[in-house]
């Protein structure tokens, strides 16, 4: 398994996201995004950065169509998305992805209940 520094340098060349995990039950991990993926594209928008990422999630209600960078090859999936109950918690998501590209929450835990 590659190492955090190692996927993020990475990530950094191919100007991409680092998928430094996905939530088990998912509809990302059921889709077979994992760790060690770099996110290239959100439906059809390039990922440079968290915002690039959050921007391109807008595109679409049904889910994302993601171009994906995995040990040295792009392949393209579809990550279709449930509905979500209650309150939609796209703004801790969006703090857990910038604070895990910064490095700066390896301890904290996470939310309670997040959307797939």
């Amino acid at each position: 398994m590659i190492r955090r520094q190692q996927l993020e340098a990475l990530a950094e060349a191919v100007q991409g996201i680092p998928v430094l995990g996905c939530l088990p039950g998912s509809t990302a991990s059921e889709a077979g995004v994992r760790y060690g993926d770099i996110v290239l594209e959100v439906n059809g928008l390039r990922t440079i950065s968290i915002d690039d990422y959050l921007e391109g999630r807008k595109l679409r209600s049904d889910g994302m169509a993601l171009r994906l960078f995995r040990d040295g090859q792009e392949f393209s999936l579809f990550v279709a998305l449930r509905p979500v109950e209650g309150e939609a918690r796209w703004d801790v998501l969006a703090q857990m992805l910038a604070e895990a590209r910064l490095g700066t929450s390896d301890s904290a835990a996470p939310p309670k209940a997040l959307p797939s």
